[in-house]
């Protein structure tokens, strides 16, 4: 079995639920039923996910994940005809700071503790949003690794060196846990061992890059840690 020091988890689909999260926001707020508020949140995560993109690729500096979500929410309100007062497009946009994680984060990240792995958040958000969904898990969350710091979103391999340069570690001293199928491919691509929480029964784009180990939740990192 690998002898991993550190386990790193992305915080959007690896360690926090997002849409469990955010619908019952979406439609408190916005007072949108079930087959509105849905692709309504659909559209706000994948316009998220492009401004992250067009602010490596554009190369001017790296946009907050505050404002690409605010973006993206400006975004999805156009796309879907809904009208978003100052209030609400606030309040919205803070529901991404205390994200819930998934049901059985809390126990497996408890195991792992006890196993005697370090345990960090390695994700897009900004530090202070990473820093609420660390919050909202009751074990300890040793190290945040923001791509603030480095000033480039995933999959930019920077990101992925971040535990290397922070704590001194080698590549093969760390396992990243993947909630897309994007972050896999960086990982992979950056030489890091890779756990896919893939939720959906995903694939990646490009097959050379497929992730060490892969479950349905988080459980299975049990097996292989």
């Amino acid at each position: 079995m690998p002898s991993y020091r550190l386990i790193t988890f992305d915080a959007y689909s690896g360690l926090a639920d997002f849409k469990t999260t955010l619908m019952p926001v979406i439609k408190r707020i916005l007072s949108l039923p079930d087959d509105a508020a849905e692709p309504f949140l659909a559209t706000w995560r994948a316009k998220q996910l492009d401004a992250a993109a067009l602010s490596n690729a554009l190369g001017h500096g790296r946009t907050s994940f505050h404002d690409c979500t605010a973006l993206a929410l400006d975004y999805a309100a156009f796309k879907q005809g809904v009208t978003v007062s100052v209030a609400q497009r606030s309040d919205l946009i803070d529901a991404w700071y205390p994200l819930k994680p998934w049901p059985e984060a809390d126990e497996i990240l408890t195991q792992l503790r006890e196993r005697g792995y370090e345990l960090a958040i390695l994700s897009n958000g900004d530090r202070a949003m990473l820093e609420g969904i660390a919050s909202q898990v009751s074990t300890k969350i040793d190290h945040i690794f923001s791509t603030e710091d480095v000033g480039l979103y995933k999959p930019a391999p920077e990101v992925y060196d971040l535990p290397l340069d922070g704590l001194g570690l080698k590549r093969n001293e760390y396992l990243h846990v993947a909630g897309g199928a994007n972050d896999v491919i960086g990982t992979k691509s950056a030489g890091i061992s890779c756990y896919w929480n893939n939720r959906i029964g995903d694939r990646v784009l490009y097959p050379q890059y497929t992730a060490d180990f892969e479950g349905p939740d988080l459980r299975g990192l049990l097996e292989v840690c």
